[in-house]
């Protein structure tokens, strides 16, 4: 389905370019920027150059408490050539998306022609500090009770297994499939920091790190950058004959604490974002045929599908269990509804790509561009009809911000 013509986008997507993620022991955090920079220079068909670029803004999270490093558009505008604007955004687990959100506005406002987006985080310097320093987004009350993220993201894990299946063992074996899917899809990815293939048998027999999450169902500790340029969408022809456009755009935020948050068991950052994306393209969650959905804890691709309207409330982990039965044979594995169809996390997730905070939210862009451009080689996602709608899901902390986008590759 083309987005309407009466939907004027933000932006268009003109290269995109990524480093591996995983341990990158010997390599500064500018310099993984850098390197996911150069790849989108080069992945751009014709006629760009650095002078072009106009501004840049970077996302990442935990760069002064993990590398001991500060001022980075300094280090960016040497390692560039450039002396340009560059801004740096903060915000938690969604410090990348929420930075190419400014990135369309800037667009959009007519500021700036052409913008770079970078995310970026190198986590395994501080491996030993990790769980502490992530609790900087979250409410200090919380870490002085002893909470961890995944202490957090347990407990809403344990209140929608209570709430949603009691009694029923295929919810708990439903949040597993979760990990076991995202793993499968990565098994293609050449970037991803996980390309093997995990059982259900293996996420509930893992190490325990706080019930009823283990080991396998959570994210891993990664290093990696991600970048994209942007361009105003009538002068993406200029430089590539396939433009991705960025026909969506929202962001939205929600108390940081769980204990005043109205439900446990729901993110409404993520419900209202996803409404006003949907709203202003017109579109409903049945028309989006790709999502990239954060899940850096398993439980949070199934609150996703319930926040955003494709599975009811309480009927997520159903959706799941049987689309991983009826499906775990594909190359991709669907979710389906009512004869609607979503792949979601094709290159594998936080889960198995990897979450290097700052670069996850641009990675989600990344991988959604090379998807409808049909460059994601052994991992291409194949639909029924053409690959036209992709959605993008970043949030941060346990739902104190969510920034989502719709991109489209034709507009009608």
């Amino acid at each position: 389905m083309p987005i309407s013509n009466k939907v004027e986008p933000y932006a268009a997507i003109i290269g995109a370019g990524r480093s591996s993620f995983g341990e990158q022991w010997y390599k500064d955090p500018e310099k993984l920027v850098m390197e996911a920079g150069i790849r989108a220079m080069e992945s751009v068909d014709s006629g760009l150059r650095r002078r072009d670029i106009q501004a840049c803004y970077l996302g990442s999270f935990l760069y002064q408490a993990t590398n001991k490093l500060s001022l980075l558009p300094g280090y960016m505008s040497r390692e560039l050539g450039i002396n340009i604007p560059m801004s740096t955004t903060e915000a938690a687990c969604a410090s990348g998306g929420s930075a190419f959100y400014n990135a369309c506005m800037a667009i959009k406002s007519g500021k700036y022609d052409v913008v770079l987006v970078g995310g970026f985080e190198k986590m395994t310097d501080r491996v030993s500090k990790i769980v502490d320093d992530l609790m900087f987004a979250a409410d200090p009350h919380e870490f002085d009770a002893g909470f961890t993220f995944a202490g957090l993201y347990a407990t809403m894990m344990a209140r929608y297994i209570h709430d949603y299946g009691q009694g029923q063992s295929r919810c708990i074996e439903a949040l597993a499939q979760i990990a076991c899917k995202n793993h499968h899809h990565a098994i293609d990815n050449e970037y991803a920091q996980y390309r093997r293939e995990i059982s259900v048998d293996d996420v509930l027999k893992s190490q325990p790190i706080a019930d009823p999450i283990r080991l396998l169902h959570c994210s891993p500790i990664s290093d990696g950058a991600a970048a994209v340029l942007l361009t105003r969408p009538d002068l993406a022809k200029k430089y590539t004959d396939t433009p991705v456009y960025v026909t969506g755009s929202q962001q939205a935020t929600d108390d940081v604490s769980l204990f005043t948050r109205v439900s446990l068991t729901g993110i409404k950052a993520t419900r209202l974002a996803v409404g006003m994306a949907l709203k202003e393209t017109g579109l409903s969650m049945e028309d989006i045929q790709i999502a990239e959905v954060h899940d850096c804890f398993t439980v949070e691709e199934a609150l996703f599908l319930e926040d955003s309207g494709f599975y009811e409330v309480g009927k997520a982990w159903e959706g799941i269990y049987e689309s991983y039965e009826s499906n775990k044979g594909s190359k991709h594995i669907p979710y389906v509804k009512d004869g609607a169809s979503l792949i979601v996390n094709a290159g594998g997730g936080l889960k198995a790509d990897g979450h290097p905070v700052g670069a996850t939210g641009v990675r989600q862009i990344y991988e959604c561009f090379k998807q409808l451009r049909k460059e994601a080689g052994k991992n291409q996602v194949e639909v029924d009809g053409d690959l036209n709608l992709a959605l993008t899901h970043n949030i941060g902390g346990t739902g104190g911000i969510a920034v989502v986008h719709i991109l489209a590759r034709d507009v009608a």
